[in-house]
């Protein structure tokens, strides 16, 4: 995979160039850090292969599946207890929400989300299948 198709390079801090997709402006962006117009531009002119761009897209839609995830546990471990205890935490709230929430919010019902619950419906969001099980979970949040 070439990733000239991709992105474009920019120096790092270490003098060296680095790729820059368009999936790293828009995370950036997402964090509110600065995109430049000429960023802009190239990641807007510089379209990848088919192949790639599926690929990238997955890997977009991963990346945003297990921040929403990471944000859950933060949202769930407010009383700092071990991973493992906040895995099987996530587990439970992915659980309750698959059952009671999911189904209304797919009919178009609007719903009052906690915190957590927001997290894990932009986890479901991400068109990947979100891991339900602890054991799945601590590995993800270790």
């Amino acid at each position: 995979m070439n990733s000239a198709h991709f992105g474009h390079e920019q120096p790092s801090s270490h003098g060296r160039f680095e790729c820059v997709s368009a999936i790293d402006l828009l995370l950036r962006l997402a964090f509110g850090g600065v995109v430049t117009k000429n960023e802009a531009l190239r990641a807007l002119h510089d379209q990848p292969e088919p192949d790639d761009r599926r690929r990238i897209e997955r890997a977009a839609r991963i990346k945003a599946r297990n921040l929403a995830l990471f944000c859950a546990a933060r949202e769930l471990g407010g009383d700092e207890p071990g991973v493992w205890i906040v895995a099987n935490r996530l587990a439970d709230a992915i659980e309750r929400f698959e059952i009671r929430q999911w189904p209304r919010l797919v009919a178009g019902h609007e719903c009052n989300l906690s915190p957590s619950e927001l997290a894990i419906y932009q986890a479901f969001l991400s068109g990947e299948s979100v891991p339900k099980t602890g054991r799945h979970l601590y590995s993800l949040l270790k």
